[in-house]
């Protein structure tokens, strides 16, 4: 199942950033190692993606 995303570093200015595709976990793993080693000055790390929050099933207190 794609669960993972790739998370980055610049290792020069401090950047950060995250990828948009989700790939399944060996498959990130991979592609963050294969990214590291092509761009040594920024570090690549798959990270599981996080699901959005999930609506409650109760609603909300209306009467406040």
């Amino acid at each position: 199942m794609k669960t993972h995303t790739i998370h980055w570093k610049s290792l020069i200015n401090g950047k950060i950033g995250a990828g948009t595709f989700l790939f399944e976990a060996e498959e990130a793993q991979r592609l963050a190692e294969e990214l590291n080693r092509d761009y040594p000055a920024i570090h690549h790390e798959a990270v599981p993606s996080v699901p959005p929050p999930a609506e409650s099933a109760t609603p909300a207190d209306a009467n406040g």
